[in-house]
C-alpha cells in the first residue's frame, strides 16, 4: 500500500529527495513547504541549502508524497518521478530501454540505506530487504516491458520513473499503469506498468 513504510528505519538518499525540488522548480515555495513540514529541510534553510549528500528518513519522504498527493494532486507525483530520471547518473552498461528498466530494482535499492548500509552493493550483488522491489520482465516481442512494483512509494510517482527511463532511451516509448492489475491506490500491495514502443 502506498505511503506506508514496509520496515522502519530506512533512509532515502538526498538525491532522491532532491527530485521534489527539481519537480517544483517553477513553484519552489511548494517544495519548501512540504520539506519543512516533514523535517527534510529546516525552516530557516533555503532550498539552495538543501544537502543532497545526506540521507533522510523514508517515512518523512512518504509523508511529503502523501501531502502532495492530497493537496496538490497525483499528477504532481508523476512529475517528481520524471524529475528523478532527469538527473540520474547511470553506469555505462545502461544504454537502452531494456537495460534501463532492467536495472530499476538495483538503482532503487542503491538510493536507500538500512542501518547505515546502502541496500544494494553492485560489487557483491548483495541486496537488503525492507523496501519492496521493482521487478522487470521483457516480453517476447522485444518491444514491450512490464514492471511490477511493490514498494511503499505512490503509483503515479513510479509511473513517472518507469516512463521517464523508458523515454530517455526510446523517445517513442509509452508507459501506462495496467488497470487490469491491482493498484496501491486501491489498497493493493503492488502496481503494474507496461511500456511499449
Amino acid at each position: 500500500m502506498q505511503f506506508r513504510v514496509i520496515e522502519p528505519g530506512i533512509e532515502n538518499s538526498g538525491e532522491s529527495v532532491g527530485a521534489i525540488l527539481d519537480a517544483f522548480r517553477k513553484f519552489p515555495t511548494i517544495a519548501q513547504k512540504y520539506l519543512c513540514k516533514f523535517g527534510l529541510l529546516k525552516p530557516e534553510q533555503t532550498l539552495a541549502e538543501f544537502d543532497r549528500s545526506l540521507w533522510y528518513p523514508e517515512e518523512s519522504m512518504l509523508l511529503v508524497f502523501e501531502a502532495i498527493s492530497n493537496e496538490v494532486g497525483m499528477n504532481s507525483l508523476y512529475g517528481v518521478g520524471r524529475a528523478m530520471v532527469e538527473n540520474a547518473v547511470l553506469p555505462p552498461h545502461i544504454n537502452d530501454v531494456h537495460s534501463a528498466l532492467g536495472s530499476l530494482d538495483a538503482a532503487y535499492h542503491m538510493n536507500h540505506r538500512k542501518k547505515g548500509m546502502i541496500m544494494f552493493d553492485p560489487a557483491t550483488g548483495v541486496m537488503l530487504e525492507g523496501i519492496g522491489h521493482m521487478v522487470t520482465t521483457s516480453m517476447p516481442d522485444a518491444s514491450r516491458i512490464v514492471v511490477v512494483s511493490d514498494t511503499p512509494y505512490p503509483c503515479d510517482f513510479e509511473r513517472g520513473i518507469v516512463g521517464g527511463f523508458a523515454a530517455r532511451f526510446t523517445p517513442t516509448a509509452r508507459t501506462v499503469h495496467d488497470n487490469t492489475a491491482p493498484c496501491r491506490k486501491k489498497g493493493a500491495e503492488s502496481c503494474t506498468y507496461v511500456t511499449w514502443w
